[in-house]
């Protein structure tokens, strides 16, 4: 095989700078920061025997990166460790997204053999937020729903498993949970939280529907999401009035900024609805008042108005990218301001104005239906008992849920 295409088929199954590593017999240790998923990321092969502390140590020292100390790194969930035996096996997979293939979060320190491959992530995303008892506003046998502060992701993150919704609700309760619905981490208000699959397994079930009867015109859902925004505009008359439904195509992409368009061009493109439900009287930002500085607002933009939402899919980035499409990003999101102007400094410290303020959905009720095909599996494996398994079905009559805005422009 051509030592070119070797290389490409080894860089495409190992992380970046590791993979060179291993084919050309160079140094151990590479650090890498050149995308969002190689984020400040340093990879390294043990060459002896050592503990994990002072492998990290001797890399953190080697690339001068001592913000944090090994046994903080190790509590954040920042470390991965993967063995010799593992990595050969990943090398060798034809599928290299088997988890028994992955490199593994570890939060113990141990003693490592040679040919142990460690990834570090030496600058860790905080988040500043937290959850109290107060952010629970309801929880029963079933389920929980919480409200999210802004800055606080829902899950764990690549390099920090501490800071985030799942984590500290089961701090919190000490009862395990699922998500049944994600907010980005700049997004406040309701979340839900499943107390078990039986829950999750119905949930779904609602978006399923909702998302169906939506695309095929239908006014009834078992489910409806609404939204609180601030938006941004200029001296323009605003492209947007109470009642109206707003259409467009999400391009199909993993990268972001999300891109929305008016037309579909690609069979891949994904159909995204809202209806604006109200529109509020618009307030002027005079130029060098705190809230332009606070949330780093372009010139360009000299109100704001606050807008509320209901969601008819749920797409990523939907209603920031939306709003931008129509020239009214929101309050706070930086990703979706126009950044090529001149005066956009970046350095307030104010959070995206959007918040998930409202939400609806049929109360289940306990059938006497059988676990399906899934639930089989899930027994079979062991993730579940089968005396555990609940079918639960709309009947339970209209929950509804509202929390108040968290920010204050006046309006």
């Amino acid at each position: 095989m051509p030592r070119l295409l070797l290389l490409l088929i080894i860089m495409l199954k190992t992380p970046p700078a590791f993979a060179l590593s291993r084919f050309l017999g160079t140094a151990s240790t590479f650090a890498s920061s050149s995308s969002n998923l190689e984020r400040h990321v340093i990879h390294h092969l043990t060459t002896e025997s050592t503990t994990l502390t002072d492998a990290i140590q001797s890399c953190l020292a080697e690339y001068d990166k001592l913000e944090y100390t090994p046994k903080q790194l190790l509590e954040l969930g920042s470390i991965y460790t993967m063995s010799s035996e593992k990595y050969k096996s990943y090398f060798n997979s034809n599928d290299s997204n088997e988890n028994n293939h992955k490199p593994l979060r570890t939060s113990s320190c141990s003693t490592l053999p040679p040919q142990t491959y460690i990834r570090i992530h030496w600058e860790p995303r905080r988040f500043s937020k937290t959850l109290t008892n107060d952010s629970i506003i309801f929880m029963n046998d079933h389920y929980a729903i919480i409200d999210k502060p802004s800055n606080l992701p829902c899950h764990s993150t690549v390099d920090n498993h501490l800071e985030n919704v799942l984590h500290q609700f089961e701090s919190l309760t000490k009862k395990p949970a699922l998500l049944g619905g994600r907010l980005d981490h700049d997004t406040s208000g309701l979340c839900v939280l499943s107390l078990g699959i039986n829950f999750l397994r119905y949930y779904n079930m609602l978006l399923r529907t909702k998302t169906s009867k939506i695309l095929d015109g239908e006014s009834f859902t078992p489910i409806r999401k609404f939204y609180r925004a601030a938006c941004l505009v200029n001296g323009d008359s605003s492209p947007i009035s109470v009642g109206s439904e707003i259409k467009h195509w999400l391009v199909n992409s993993i990268s972001a900024p999300k891109k929305f368009i008016e037309e579909k061009t690609d069979p891949e493109d994904l159909e995204c609805k809202l209806v604006v439900k109200s529109v509020s009287e618009r307030i002027p930002i005079l130029d060098g008042e705190n809230v332009r500085r606070l949330y780093d607002i372009p010139a360009k933009f000299t109100e704001i108005i606050e807008v509320e939402i209901e969601l008819l899919t749920g797409r990523t980035h939907q209603i920031r990218g939306q709003m931008k499409a129509l020239g009214m990003p929101l309050v706070g999101d930086r990703m979706y301001y126009d950044t090529a102007n001149a005066d956009f400094q970046g350095e307030g410290e104010g959070e995206m104005c959007l918040q998930a303020f409202r939400l609806e959905f049929e109360e289940p009720i306990v059938g006497d239906g059988k676990a399906g095909r899934k639930m089989e599996r899930r027994i079979k494996r062991g993730e579940m008992d089968e005396k555990d398994f609940v079918d639960l079905k709309v009947g339970g009559g209209r929950k509804v849920f509202e929390v108040d805005k968290p920010w204050n422009f006046g309006i």
